[in-house]
């Protein structure tokens, strides 16, 4: 099916007011900006042989498009920024004093054991307990492990989150 220019038109306007509004709430960079649009007008241009014009109009075909597309980008994006290498605690502080022992394994990696290894020492011993027990473990059979109520245990959850989150963590968390 053909595309009118007055469609173009509308996809542009309704790709602009979308990253707009993500680079209003600090959600994409202006760098990001245009690669998102030109990502963007090319799944529209790709989906636009799907159109059905019995079941939506253009406008809602297009506006559907762009907003699925552009949680897709954002979710994958986001995804890109969590698939780092994750350490064990027991060996965060592991190897920092001798950069030998590094043996080539990526600046994210070390980042992630000097982050740790500065905020590890403002845990209590219960919240390092904690933290320990749900490398491995769900956070249910800790609670009765210590003894303790769940609530309590979601309390030090939420101090220990905060802990990090100051230490600059929160993408691990």
């Amino acid at each position: 099916m053909q595309i009118a220019p007055s469609d173009i038109q509308f996809i542009n306007m309704v790709i602009a007011s979308e990253l707009k509004s993500l680079r209003f709430r600090n959600t994409i960079t202006i760098d990001e900006k245009e690669c998102f649009a030109s990502e963007l007008m090319a799944c529209v241009l790709d989906s636009w042989n799907n159109y059905d014009p019995a079941r939506a109009t253009r406008h809602a075909f297009i506006n559907v498009v762009v907003t699925t597309q552009l949680k897709s980008l954002l979710r994958a994006r986001a995804a890109q920024k969590r698939s780092g290498i994750t350490q064990p605690l027991d060996d965060a502080a592991a190897g920092i004093a001798d950069p030998a022992s590094l043996r080539g394994k990526p600046r994210h990696q070390i980042d992630i054991r000097l982050d740790l290894a500065a905020a590890l020492p403002h845990l209590t011993t219960l919240q390092l307990l904690i933290v320990d027990h749900l490398r491995r473990n769900p956070l249910a059979p800790l609670a009765e492990q210590l003894g303790i109520p769940r609530r309590s245990l979601r309390d030090e959850c939420d101090r220990i989150r905060e802990i990090f989150r100051d230490r600059g963590l929160e993408e691990y968390l």
